[in-house]
């Protein structure tokens, strides 16, 4: 669907691992049209076994961030996001050869549309087409480490392009992991025209 889906169509796949719980599987959409248009389009979703859930409805842009029921309060998190260069049968069989345990959660997320278009902002257009984001929670220090490492080992498995993009920029990460030192140059020199005194300050730093 992903292949042929309009520019009002965005779709994700989402492989899901919750302690005690079976592997699941998810389709998130989201469509800027009329009810029977979504249906219309997501039609070939209909020949797929029938879903545990079914939440597909009409809603407001205020619910969007509903669609993934994700936790609205601070929760510890480990995450690693990875743009690909396509997603082939290779990539889903590097997906689905082997659990994702101990991650919860890892998102196969569409991109394409306004974001492969031509801008002027610092991060460019987007040439490629999907992303992943591979998301672990790590209840005790030594949780983290296999965590990271399963989200090491899946990325050195796909098709990456190498460049990070930039909302999902993780802690151990920079500027410098998004955007290319031509752009990186260019913020820095906006910010010391702009803001010499370091008012106004971000999550990552030009000068990280």
């Amino acid at each position: 669907m992903a292949a042929s889906a309009p520019d009002n169509l965005n779709l994700w796949l989402e492989l899901l691992s919750f302690p005690g719980a079976d592997p699941m599987v998810a389709i998130d959409s989201t469509c800027i049209g009329s009810d029977a248009e979504a249906r219309s389009l997501m039609r070939a979703s209909d020949a797929l076994p029938t879903p545990l859930s079914d939440t597909r409805a009409p809603m407001s842009v205020a619910d969007l961030g509903t669609i993934t029921a994700e936790p609205t309060d601070p929760v510890p998190g480990s995450s690693r996001a990875e743009l690909l260069t396509s997603l082939d049968d290779s990539a889903l069989d590097a997906l689905l050869e082997t659990p994702i345990d101990p991650l919860l959660s890892v998102q196969v997320r569409h991109l394409g549309g306004a974001l492969a278009r031509a801008t002027d902002n610092p991060h460019g257009a987007l040439s490629e087409q999907f992303s992943v984001y591979m998301f672990g929670l790590p209840a005790t220090e030594e949780a983290a480490e296999p965590i990271t490492k399963k989200q090491a080992d899946l990325a050195r498995t796909l098709p990456t392009t190498g460049r990070k993009p930039v909302t999902f920029l993780n802690p151990s990460e920079s500027l410098a992991d998004a955007l290319p030192e031509e752009l990186l140059l260019r913020l820095r020199r906006l910010k010391n025209e702009r803001d010499p005194a370091g008012i106004f300050r971000g999550n990552f730093s030009t000068f990280g």
